[in-house]
């Protein structure tokens, strides 16, 4: 293979996940305006998949998901030579991880910036 696919689906579900801190249910996704859970997925170039994660609450971000579940599996296939692409939902995931470029923006390679915002935190 030439590279992996990273990507994420939400799956509607009638099950209840919990409740957060600021009382807001976990499995509610606000943007789909229903109980959802957090699938991640690798698939080869041509969709076939490879590895499918557990499911995590609905309001979980894709990154987050990755994160627990995929990223340091990737992390060793980039090392060894295997790019994964992902799409905007990952900004940040890391090393070997490709995201596309805005296009009104040039692309660069490396560690990316903090704003200077971020770094008083």
């Amino acid at each position: 293979m030439t590279h992996v696919v990273l990507d994420g689906t939400l799956i509607e579900s009638d099950r209840l996940a919990g409740v957060r801190e600021d009382g807001n249910d976990l499995g509610f996704s606000q943007r789909h305006k229903a109980f959802v859970g957090n699938v991640q997925f690798r698939s080869a170039p041509d969709g076939t998949p490879l590895w499918v994660s557990d499911v995590e609450p609905g309001s979980t971000p894709d990154i987050t998901a990755a994160r627990i579940h995929t990223l340091p599996a990737l992390y060793k296939a980039a090392a060894d030579g295997l790019p994964t692409l992902a799409d905007k939902g990952y900004i940040g995931a890391g090393i070997g991880i490709l995201i596309p470029a805005p296009p009104d923006r040039p692309i660069r390679t490396g560690t990316p910036r903090r704003s200077p915002a971020c770094a008083t935190r």
